[in-house]
């Protein structure tokens, strides 16, 4: 968005036009979806020591999500509130 502004001889704030850039579009042509991703291939997830009934949990300290036993979390969860099922 471009705001052009000029002052006149009465040192007031002459027109000011308000409009939106052009915008491009970049597409890869070369771009291929990969559908099945596991979660060893995600950056920011670290599945060292995963066990069954784990959950991934957000570390600050490591900024990745860790796989971790829930019965380790800090947390009083009182209410779940997600939608309709």
């Amino acid at each position: 968005m471009a705001i052009n502004g000029s002052i006149g001889k009465t040192n007031r704030l002459g027109p000011v036009t308000v409009g939106a850039t052009t915008q491009t579009t970049i597409a890869n042509l070369n771009f291929k979806p990969k559908p099945n991703v596991a979660l060893a291939e995600i950056s920011d997830v670290s599945t060292t020591g995963v066990e069954d009934g784990y959950a991934l949990i957000y570390n600050s300290d490591t900024n990745k999500y860790e796989a971790q036993s829930i019965s380790n979390v800090a947390i009083n969860i009182t209410t779940i509130t997600g939608g309709t099922f």
